[in-house]
């Protein structure tokens, strides 16, 4: 653990002195570096999906004690009046391609107004407006370490690599009391989305896949082809997606959203089939009395893969799944409890991989803010529930995993 914390802090060190010489001779310009660390204890006899295992947690009973949950590094500012930039680069210390990588990296093109109408073009490599819980630095949750499965997801396997123009009627100067936004964007380089979702289910953790990263894959049928790149262009086709957004009152927020890669399941590299993967989601958050949060999410949607006669892929799984969250903060303390239910179902090619899952989690998280530099953490995360493909291995198909987290944050 010792070793691959130096070698990450030998990495990192260039890239926080320079952006932090830039951000210091550019006072328009913010950076925010954080460390995260942690005390982790696991019960779960599955191996972690981050060791090409079935289990559904970050961790497993191997990494039980002192781990860097990551060193994150973001960066955003002014290019013009009209123009900003944003990068984030994360580090995770688990054996990814590459010590450190990007998550995102964008220009935002704010034109000034000359209405109640605002727009919004966004380039380069982000996420889609999605979740409900990622509004920290960094797309990190605000709530809890381990977004819902949704959202772990989310930050898994879904980047857009491409352009998004918002346009957002602000309620204000008509004297309305909300603001009513559109969204559309055109992407690609996400056309393996949608296989982690057939190999292996939903996931609750928090670990976002680097832009040029790789996980391991379960190694089921082909035991030389061993990581997944999630974010490759195989069958030239442009993806989008388009929703809305309704805001109003004291930051509360309904979305809704379609997403399709629009993936042609006839294409293929050697090593990944392209998956055409589609859903809906939609979601809200709500600002109660007492100052308590209610989030809710609901995702639904397929993913195919390999072509057959009928047009259709010969893989094709649906997969749902919603949570709700109520988080209340107290000044410097905050208290967290998520409900999440996940069902994935193979519709098609059940003989060759069956990938159904029936899965539920509790998550009951504490953070404490000591200061602008300090925070303090507790997580106590529950996943129970039954996925068929654990069979094939040899291991049983319902399992419940417990994982307790400690963690403590410094940012700077």
């Amino acid at each position: 653990m010792r070793s691959r914390c130096a070698k990450v802090a030998a990495a990192t060190y260039s890239v926080i002195a320079a952006v932090a010489w830039n951000a210091c001779n550019a006072d328009v310009n913010v950076f925010t570096a954080q460390v995260d660390v942690r005390a982790v204890a696991i019960d779960s006899p599955l191996k972690s999906f981050t060791e090409g295992g079935y289990g559904l947690l970050r961790y497993d009973e191997d990494h039980d004690g002192l781990q860097l949950g990551n060193v994150m590094l973001d960066v955003a500012g002014p290019l013009t009046e009209t123009l900003r930039y944003g990068a984030t680069a994360f580090a995770t210390d688990d054996g990814d391609k590459n010590i450190i990588d990007l998550t995102e990296a964008f220009v935002d093109w704010r034109p000034y107004p000359q209405s109640a109408l605002r727009w919004r073009v966004r380039t380069g490599a982000f996420y889609a407006p999605i979740s409900l819980e990622n509004r920290a630095v960094g797309w990190e949750s605000l709530y809890s370490l381990s977004p819902s499965a949704i959202n772990t997801w989310v930050g898994e396997e879904f980047r857009t690599i491409g352009t998004e123009v918002t346009a957002t009627w602000m309620g204000a100067p008509s004297g309305r009391g909300f603001d009513l936004s559109f969204v559309a964007a055109a992407y690609g380089w996400n056309d393996p989305a949608g296989v982690l979702i057939f190999q292996r289910g939903w996931a609750i953790h928090d670990r976002q896949t680097a832009l040029f990263g790789k996980l391991p894959r379960l190694r089921i049928r082909d035991p030389n082809n061993r990581t997944i790149e999630f974010f490759d262009e195989i069958d030239d086709r442009i993806g989008y997606y388009a929703g809305a957004e309704l805001k109003w009152g004291d930051d509360n927020a309904l979305r809704v959203l379609h997403y399709d890669n629009l993936g042609d399941p006839a294409d293929r590299t050697v090593k990944e089939p392209d998956w055409d993967t589609a859903f809906d989601a939609a979601g809200v958050r709500w600002q109660l009395p007492q100052a308590v949060t209610f989030i809710g999410q609901w995702m639904k949607g397929d993913t195919e893969a390999v072509p057959t006669p009928s047009g259709r892929g010969m893989f094709v799984v649906d997969y749902w799944s919603w949570f709700g969250l109520l988080s209340r903060a107290m000044g410097p303390h905050r208290v967290t409890v998520r409900y999440d239910r996940m069902v994935t179902a193979t519709t098609r090619g059940r003989q060759f991989f069956n990938s159904e899952q029936n899965a539920k989690a509790w998550t009951l998280a504490y953070l404490f803010n000591l200061n602008d530099h300090w925070q303090f953490a507790a997580e106590a995360l529950r996943n129970e529930g039954s996925l068929q493909q654990r069979a094939v291995a040899g291991l049983p198909v319902d399992v419940t995993e417990d994982q307790l987290q400690l963690a403590v944050r410094y940012t700077f």
